[in-house]
């Protein structure tokens, strides 16, 4: 039995089938990265595991907590989950007011009701973990959006989630700062977090992710180790989609 099973998701907009039946197995410390085109429901697919969207259908089990994603009003259910995981978005979503520390801080003390102290020795050790602790008392609007992200990843590891969504974590940066943020994510896939992560930046899938899923219409393609997926596609719409990225990555001109 998988730690984490996603069964039967499905999500629409109006009548534009975004996620269609899904079934994920994640097993502990899984890296698993979500791969597609654009618009084919890589995002929806988290938010809807986080229960930030409503799916029309959809269960997760996690370590004993069974969620039906599409009820409302499961209130409790839905709070334990969010306890149980972590968000990480494109853009890092962290309180203008607060310093990094209290931003880290805010879930300890809120969600997991732990005592002020306990909380910042808990926050303290996770910026250092991703190597702000010098930052600790900078509001956001002093630090670049590498620091920033990397505050929003202290902040989901700070809660110890069973699982971590990072959504485009990359993505609303200038290049020169992804590498700081993409070594911070590399350090936790390390650390043995289990993750799911979209991300375009398929060197980083290639050489962090230990399992690939290629996602279109609404469907797991393929679904396998990045040797597999960039090495061995079986499907032709894998197949193409892999030769267009290696050719946006090949040099323009070789001497």
């Amino acid at each position: 039995m998988s730690e984490i099973e996603i069964k039967n998701l499905s999500k629409k907009f109006k009548e534009n089938v975004v996620l269609d039946g899904i079934n994920l197995s994640i097993n502990k410390g899984d890296v698993i990265a979500v791969i597609g085109p654009s618009g084919t429901g890589k995002s929806t697919l988290l938010r809807c595991i986080d229960r930030l969207e409503t799916p029309e259908s959809g269960t997760i089990d996690l370590a004993g907590l069974h969620v039906d994603l599409s009820a409302r009003g499961n209130h409790k259910a839905i709070r334990e989950l969010h306890q149980r995981t972590g968000m990480v978005f494109q853009s890092w979503n962290l309180f203008q007011r607060k310093t990094a520390l209290q931003n880290v801080m805010e879930g300890l003390i809120t969600v997991k009701k732990l005592p002020k102290a306990e909380a910042e020795k808990i926050a303290r050790e996770q910026l250092a973990n991703v190597g702000l602790a010098d930052r600790a008392n900078h509001y956001p609007k002093h630090l670049s959006g590498g620091q920033q992200q990397r505050v929003a990843i202290a902040r989901a590891l700070a809660m110890q989630p069973e699982l971590i969504l990072f959504d485009e974590p990359t993505s609303a940066l200038d290049p020169e700062l992804v590498g700081e943020v993409l070594d911070t994510i590399r350090k936790a896939a390390q650390e043995g977090y289990t993750m799911l992560i979209v991300s375009h930046e398929m060197n980083f899938v290639r050489n962090v992710a230990n399992r690939v899923l290629f996602l279109e219409n609404g469907h797991i393609v393929e679904d396998g180790t990045p040797a597999e997926i960039f090495g061995h596609p079986k499907s032709p719409r894998l197949r193409e989609f892999i030769s267009k990225i290696d050719r946006l990555q090949a040099p323009e001109y070789s001497i």
